[in-house]
């Protein structure tokens, strides 16, 4: 059987992608390059926006319009959260929620008895996949004991729940062996990895100790719940000069109606700790704009703090309702058309941020991935965030070398190898 996998959202969505394509890969089963040539299409659904749910539905009915052979299976967090719609799309033949995920090529065997394989499969744990060894991420927890009140995941997704340290280790090491050159530690709160008693910091500490893969680069961190021992570990530069720490409102009173547990001057303070300990940080974050209630004063204070916090990258959304969150229930809709207004601002703050990061790197040496070539140069990414495009003839994928930055682009930032 070919099987093509299609990821909607989060790295988090991703990583669960390159697991399940491992299982099957070791199962016995192919990698279709195209859904054209696949057997099994499955798509791994989205639902933090009504957009996301909405391309998690287009996705999941393609197949059927392609080839009246190809099966479908739906996952992820729209088929959890939305089940019997997602079991009635047309083309969907069977829906795994986020809780039986991890039994997703069982549910398939199961469910299609003639995709059985009749070998045994491969008995390692951890495939590597002919899909361009650069990057690979690797979920070290799930779930949500937070009520965020814009937010659908503790609904799709349940309680925290951690895996444990040597699992992660043992994973992390095949990885390395595997010909990867970074690997990134995802889940929905890193923050809030407990392996009985095991922190984050102790599970960050150990992948330093006990594997060699050349790069490790942490995810979203909790800026209400930052172990600030973490900050002694970035003395080994294997640890990425990143970290991600979502702000989704610069206005105090809109992130108290948010129900997130830090002011913006609290913000503001730990990220100034960060990039005095951290030399060359790039800091990324989340931004919420057009939120239940948004006053153009409150707006206007999440601009100026966007801006004054100088991200090396800001994702900003337009708010979007889902059903079953407290903030569906609020008040003071945000018209659209005032929405996009202030959208557009503040993705021209978000662009503006991110290449005044870029041009104060110029003239520095960093340390890149490459990840793809393109023919007359390679392109990868800095240990600090930056896409870098250089002439690399000695580069392959997963290759890690030191380059000094020179130029801004539109794309990203032009790179010569460090002398």
């Amino acid at each position: 059987m070919r099987v093509f996998f299609t990821n909607l959202g989060c790295k988090l969505n991703q990583a669960e992608v390159d697991r399940m394509a491992r299982r099957f890969v070791a199962a016995g089963h192919g990698l279709a390059p195209s859904l054209e040539s696949a057997d099994l299409h499955v798509v791994n659904s989205c639902t933090v926006t009504h957009l996301a749910a909405r391309d998690s539905r287009k996705i999941a009915r393609r197949g059927h319009r392609l080839s009246p052979t190809l099966k479908t299976v739906l996952t992820g967090c729209y088929a959890t959260d939305s089940r019997d719609e997602a079991s009635a799309l047309d083309g969907v033949d069977l829906v795994v929620t986020n809780d039986r995920k991890e039994q997703l090529l069982d549910a398939v065997h199961e469910a299609f008895p003639e995709f059985r394989p009749s070998g045994e499969g491969i008995p390692v744990p951890y495939v590597p996949l002919d899909l361009g060894l650069a990057r690979a991420l690797v979920k070290v927890e799930d779930g949500c004991n937070m009520r965020c009140s814009f937010c659908i995941i503790p609904s799709t997704r349940g309680r925290q729940r951690s895996r444990p340290v040597e699992d992660v280790v043992a994973e992390v090491q095949a990885l390395a062996e595997g010909g990867y050159g970074e690997v990134v530690i995802t889940g929905v709160q890193i923050s809030e990895y407990d392996d009985d008693g095991r922190r984050l910091f102790d599970l960050v500490t150990a992948l330093l100790a006990r594997t060699t893969v050349p790069r490790i680069r942490l995810t979203s961190l909790a800026p209400w719940k930052f172990d600030e021992r973490l900050l002694d570990l970035w003395s080994d530069r294997r640890l990425c000069r990143h970290i991600h720490m979502s702000l989704q409102s610069g206005s105090t009173s809109t992130l108290r109606r948010m129900r997130r547990p830090y002011s913006a001057e609290a913000y503001a303070q730990l990220a100034d700790l960060l990039r005095r300990r951290i030399t060359g940080l790039a800091l990324t974050t989340d931004v919420i704009v057009g939120f239940p209630g948004e006053t153009d004063q409150e707006f206007q204070e999440s601009l100026q703090f966007t801006e004054r916090m100088a991200f090396a990258r800001p994702h900003i959304f337009t708010y979007s309702t889902r059903v079953g969150t407290h903030a569906a229930t609020l008040p003071g809709e945000v018209d659209p058309r005032v929405k996009k207004e202030r959208m557009r601002a503040m993705l021209d703050v978000g662009a503006q941020s991110q290449r005044q990061f870029w041009l104060g790197q110029l003239g520095s040496e960093a340390d890149v991935i490459w990840e793809n070539d393109l023919g007359d140069r390679w392109s990868g990414m800095t240990d600090h965030y930056i896409r870098v495009f250089a002439e690399a003839p000695r580069a392959r994928t997963g290759a890690l070398d030191r380059v000094r930055l020179e130029s801004v682009t539109e794309k990203g930032v032009l790179a010569v190898a460090a002398a």
